[in-house]
């Protein structure tokens, strides 16, 4: 079966119980609070006050963490449905939270919109070139990091999944990625990776990256501190 991320999340009926069917049982719930903490963490450098895009933005699930952190979000989506569980979920944060439907692959003012981005829980239903082209889009959004969720490839997670297809469980990632994948995708995508974190490793195949965009101004910055640092050794 030929399935597509851009039609399937496109359905009300999947919007409706997105958040239902992953999130609702014990292990989904510590899953989503475990989560949520992480994403806040991982903005940790980004003032308050300051603009983070979500792309995309699903239920809102990730950005109402932020809002609540004292950020805007400006969630952006392919799906209008799904981006209408955001704004009944997220009404409560007036004047903080907007949202609209856009495909992020597409062309976009090259002078970014955004004080930071975020990319979840999307670049593993694609392959790589094609999450290199998702992720470039929303690296444009960001005047300083951009965090991303992915599945983290290896032969122990592997096992895992082979075990949760054995148990009937949810799919795993279509695509998740090695490390030598991930430093492809964010080069090719204009970032570098400044930190990382695991989210329950023994149990979870989740990874979060912050990375910064490759600016002149950022190689400058890098180069000083290389020369710095040799200076002082």
């Amino acid at each position: 079966m030929n399935w597509s991320p851009d039609e399937h999340y496109q359905s009300r009926k999947v919007a409706s119980e997105y958040d239902r069917k992953r999130f609702a049982s014990v292990p989904g719930r510590v899953f989503n609070h475990l989560e949520k903490r992480t994403i806040v963490k991982c903005f940790a450098r980004v003032p308050k006050g300051q603009t983070i895009a979500d792309a995309p933005c699903g239920t809102g699930r990730l950005a109402e963490p932020l809002l609540a952190a004292g950020y805007r979000v400006h969630g952006l989506d392919i799906s209008d449905e799904m981006l209408e569980i955001a704004r009944q979920r997220l009404r409560g944060f007036p004047g903080r939270f907007a949202c609209e439907v856009v495909d992020v692959k597409a062309s976009r003012p090259h002078e970014p919109l955004y004080d930071a981005a975020l990319c979840a829980r999307v670049l593993m239903h694609f392959p790589l070139d094609q999450q290199v082209e998702f992720l470039t889009g929303v690296a444009r959004l960001s005047r300083s990091i951009v965090v991303i969720n992915h599945s983290l490839d290896s032969g122990y997670q592997r096992f895992r999944r082979r075990v949760k297809h054995w148990l009937g469980n949810q799919a795993s990632a279509n695509y998740p990625v090695s490390n030598a994948d991930i430093r492809v995708l964010l080069q090719q995508s204009g970032l570098r990776e400044v930190q990382r974190y695991r989210l329950a490793s023994l149990v979870s195949e989740a990874i979060y990256i912050v990375a910064e965009r490759i600016t002149p101004a950022a190689e400058s910055a890098r180069a000083r501190q290389s020369q710095s640092a040799a200076a002082v050794s």
